[in-house]
């Protein structure tokens, strides 16, 4: 549909819009980008026709349609008695959809609306549901253009209008630019052609400051562009490209230095805001484009004049991020053979859930940063808050160590036997954490090396991805201050290679010590060793306190590579990883606790009630009811 131009501005820059974070860059010279966060539904998009199963009348003119948009059901039918034949209205309800299992309103041949449940499966574009009231309802995407025109016409009666909008708020390291790529050649496209050698594309665009920027505003990386590219996606392979800068156009020229075609002087203006109505147009060695009916060019090819195979919408560069957006909506597609225009792709960004990382079919999925958004202020259906765990919701700890009169018990699954290691180290029963005599206290800080130990732990040996490690402590202050600047390992995995050398591998849950730096001294780190490369996350600037029980969990999270620290429950740091830890369960791996087996690792000076080991990732509603079910809910 046309974007409605004055409301449309007005809405998008009043803050309607929510902001989401993408990138891929102007001059990039592969397809490096990234995958959407979250999978869409297969249930949201097509044109969903059940027309053709015996539960439903075919419709005298137009057949009804069913459309999900990841919080709406949309049914559009020309049935109901104040309906002109060829002409839809729209009804609209919720619907819920989890597992493949989807809850809609399903509308029989008289327009009576039952609920229905039932599992789902689409096939090549085909959908079965498995209902429970209606039974098994088979449909198709059916977007011929008959009923496109009509859904199109409908929502623009009722409002409805999609877009999507295109940040660059990466930038630097990542060198991504935001971008919605058009492969032609992507199965997904439905694009008849792999190339085109004369063609042309049609699309609105706004181009605004973002109005919930974070971004610094200057004047460095603020340029969105319309890129036609042959065989490639560097800048040898660039055919043309028309470029809007805070309020100035371009265009990139055949002059080329240091490989790369410049961009001209300014060739036109337009205001931030304004709707711009551009067509770009390709062939015969040279492109053209025009904006709200002004035209630019013929300009020659930039680099490349072979077919054009790839089109992106861009915002930003490598190297910077930008306040600025791009909007687009109506994008097409043309094949231009003779005096004959082939429509060959078409996208209104109508039948996507509000939301949705477009970095997945139709679009390539070196697309970054660009999301659906409503025009007319709809926003992303809040996610469903995760339940309260029930008392007791988590997992068993492979290792629990529990200390008592008895001695050192391992309570985990994979039960092992326990040691006291160094010269003088002393183990004491004192007041736990309930008052009671159950905990080890270390009380000769004098003794260089003083640790428990693990041979051969079972539990830890059997982890080859995400883990938790806990501790209930209480620290007394270290009496002896020579011993400043050395680390407390409170939980460490050693694991040794198989020429039982020095372990490159494994983790440290551990106290730092450093006295030269005030910050660090008794803060919480979690060091990950990755054999050739290590890496640490830590509670700067919020130190783990003397003479007091506290609860201290460390979470490691293999599906998103982070490392998380918690104080009585509270999450207090976390950090990406830039390595994957290795665990090889050699027989001569150990695990040492409250001290160290070298120079860099001290004992600890203290009590413990409890160091538990799991083999998953705990979650925050699990870290806070384990630190409340030993009193240290309170935050530090």
């Amino acid at each position: 549909m046309e974007v409605s131009k004055t409301a449309l501005a007005v809405a998008l820059s009043t803050g309607l819009l929510f902001g989401c974070d993408f990138d891929v860059g102007p001059d990039s010279g592969g397809d490096s980008g990234t995958n959407p966060a979250t999978p869409t539904s297969d249930l949201v998009g097509p044109y969903w026709n059940f027309d053709a199963s015996a539960a439903s009348t075919q419709s005298t003119d137009l057949p009804n349609i069913y459309v999900f948009d990841g919080t709406n059901q949309r049914y559009y039918t020309d049935n109901t008695d104040d309906t002109v034949l060829g002409t839809y209205v729209i009804l609209t309800e919720t619907y819920s959809e989890e597992d493949g299992v989807v809850t809609f309103t399903y509308y029989d041949a008289e327009g009576n609306p039952t609920k229905a449940t039932g599992q789902f499966e689409v096939v090549d574009g085909n959908i079965t549901i498995d209902t429970d009231t209606v039974g098994v309802l088979n449909g198709t995407d059916d977007q011929t253009a008959e009923v496109k025109a009509a859904v199109e016409a409908a929502n623009a009666e009722a409002g409805f209008n999609n877009l999507v909008q295109i940040l660059d708020t990466k930038g630097g390291d990542s060198g991504d630019t935001g971008e919605l790529r058009l492969k032609l050649a992507d199965s997904s496209t439905g694009v008849p052609v792999d190339q085109i050698a004369n063609g042309k594309i049609t699309v609105d665009l706004i181009y605004q400051k973002h109005a919930d920027t974070t971004q610094g505003e200057d004047e460095d990386g603020n340029n969105a562009y319309i890129t036609l590219y042959a065989s490639g996606t560097g800048n040898a392979q660039l055919y043309g490209e028309a470029v809007f800068n805070n309020g100035e156009i371009f265009y990139r020229s055949n002059t080329i230095i240091d490989t790369k075609p410049q961009l001209s002087e300014a060739i036109g203006t337009y205001e931030l805001g304004e709707d711009l109505a551009v067509e770009v147009e390709w062939g015969s060695d040279e492109y053209s484009f025009s904006v709200n009916d002004t035209t630019y060019g013929p300009f020659p090819y930039a680099a490349d004049n072979t077919p054009v195979q790839v089109i992106a919408l861009k915002m930003g560069d490598n190297s910077n991020t930008t306040h600025f957006e791009l909007l687009a909506d109506n994008f097409k597609v043309y094949n231009i053979e003779g005096a004959d225009e082939e429509l060959v792709f078409d996208d209104n960004f109508d039948n996507y859930a509000i939301g949705q990382d477009l970095s997945d079919n139709p679009y390539n999925n070196n697309s970054s940063e660009a999301v659906v958004v409503s025009a007319t202020g709809e926003t992303a259906p809040e996610p469903e808050p995760e339940p309260a765990p029930e008392p007791g919701d988590f997992p068993v700890a492979v290792n629990q160590y529990e200390f008592s009169n008895a001695g050192l018990t391992d309570s985990g699954t994979a039960g092992n036997d326990i040691s006291v290691n160094g010269d003088g180290a002393e183990f004491t029963s004192v007041a736990g954490v309930d008052g009671t005599a159950n905990t080890a206290g270390y009380l000769d800080q004098d003794a260089a090396f003083s640790y428990l130990k693990v041979s051969s732990p079972t539990g830890a040996q059997s982890i080859t991805g995400s883990f938790s490690v806990e501790a209930v402590i209480k620290q007394t202050a270290r009496l002896d201050t020579s011993y400043y600047g050395d680390d407390v390992s409170v939980f460490e995995y050693y694991d040794k290679d198989s020429s039982n050398n020095d372990w490159e591998t494994g983790f440290k849950f551990y106290i730092e010590g450093d006295d030269s730096t005030p910050e660090n001294l008794n803060a919480i780190k979690m060091k990950m060793y990755c054999g050739d490369s290590n890496t640490e996350a830590k509670t700067s600037g919020l130190a783990l306190a003397n003479d007091q029980w506290q609860h201290l969990m460390a979470v490691y999270d293999s599906s998103a590579s982070q490392v998380k620290l918690y104080i009585n429950g509270e999450e207090l740091t976390t950090k990406d990883l830039g390595c994957t830890p290795l665990v090889n369960g050699n027989a001569e791996d150990y695990v040492s606790m409250l001290g160290g087996s070298t120079s860099s690792d001290k004992n600890f000076n203290g009590s413990a009630d409890n160091i538990a080991l799991w083999d998953v990732a705990l979650t925050a509603d699990q870290v806070a009811e384990r630190a409340a079910e030993f009193g240290l809910e309170t935050v530090n």
